[in-house]
């Protein structure tokens, strides 16, 4: 009796480091790269095959550039041939001036700017209208947008 005692308890500590290590491992890199409107996006997947990411890792502030055509790599931090890191940069990245995404944020500020209801789509794709709040928070971020993309 004192043997199954004994064999759950070191089987219940042993789940319990393996639950308590899962968050160390998740957070030590994360994934960054612009999206198809230029916006940074963070995340702790890989972005989508074809897009250039970083791989940023968080303990100690190192970076590696991902082509495109490299696909995901492990999310591994030690730095080795073939996984070089780079010491992270303290400026925030430059965001290129973008015509096409300056254009569309002047057209949706525009549209806001309008006095009618705009009706946009949910991520289920239902339909809604922005009230007053929600109209004054995508008039902030078109103004972001011109802010950035525009010359």
């Amino acid at each position: 009796m004192n043997r199954s005692i004994f064999g759950s308890a070191t089987a219940a500590v042993a789940l319990l480091v393996a639950l308590l290590s899962i968050p160390a491992i998740a957070e030590n890199v994360y994934y960054r790269w612009l999206d198809d409107r230029g916006n940074p996006v963070h995340s702790d997947r890989p972005p989508p095959a074809g897009i250039d990411y970083e791989v940023v890792s968080t303990g100690t502030s190192l970076i590696r550039q991902v082509d495109a055509e490299e696909g995901a790599v492990p999310p591994e931090v030690e730095p080795r041939v073939g996984n070089e890191f780079e010491p992270a940069s303290t400026e925030p990245p430059k965001i290129e001036k973008n015509p096409e995404f300056c254009k569309r944020a002047k057209e949706n500020l525009e549209t806001l700017n309008r006095d009618i209801r705009i009706r946009m789509r949910d991520e289920n794709g239902e339909y809604y209208y922005l009230d007053e709040e929600q109209k004054a928070e995508q008039k902030r971020s078109a103004e972001q947008a011109i802010a950035t993309h525009c010359e």
